[in-house]
């Protein structure tokens, strides 16, 4: 059966396109996502990083002694957790959020194809 590539099956044809890249990037999403959640890193950035403390957390400690700045690292480290906690449920929303408009766009168009098929093949 020859189909007839008129405008109106391109546009079938292209809308699926669109939608299975966009189910794609939603399954990398995902997955990049479940991966962060087993082997979570948390980047260290400023006074608390690995390494030696820096001249100002020097001078902190000495105005302020030992223990504010243990507290301080402690509510740091949880911010860190939090603010992580919290990217990691953005990106699943995200990746679901891809994968849960473009499949039934994708199913519909694509069942829509087999549709106009039949109807030329009649």
């Amino acid at each position: 059966m020859k189909i007839k590539w008129d405008l109106e099956f391109v546009y079938y044809y292209l809308v699926c396109f669109v939608a299975l890249i966009l189910i794609i990037i939603g399954a990398v999403n995902l997955t990049q996502t479940a991966i962060a959640f087993v082997i979570p890193g948390y980047d260290y950035y400023g006074p608390y990083g690995p390494g030696e403390l820096t001249r100002d957390l020097d001078k902190w400690e000495e105005r302020f002694g030992t223990e504010f700045i243990a507290e301080e690292k402690e509510r740091y480290e949880a911010l860190l957790e939090e603010n992580s906690r919290r990217n990691l449920t953005r990106d699943l929303v995200s990746g679901l959020a891809f994968i849960g408009v473009a499949a039934p766009v994708y199913i519909y168009h694509w069942r829509r194809i087999g549709h106009l098929e039949a109807e030329q093949g009649s």
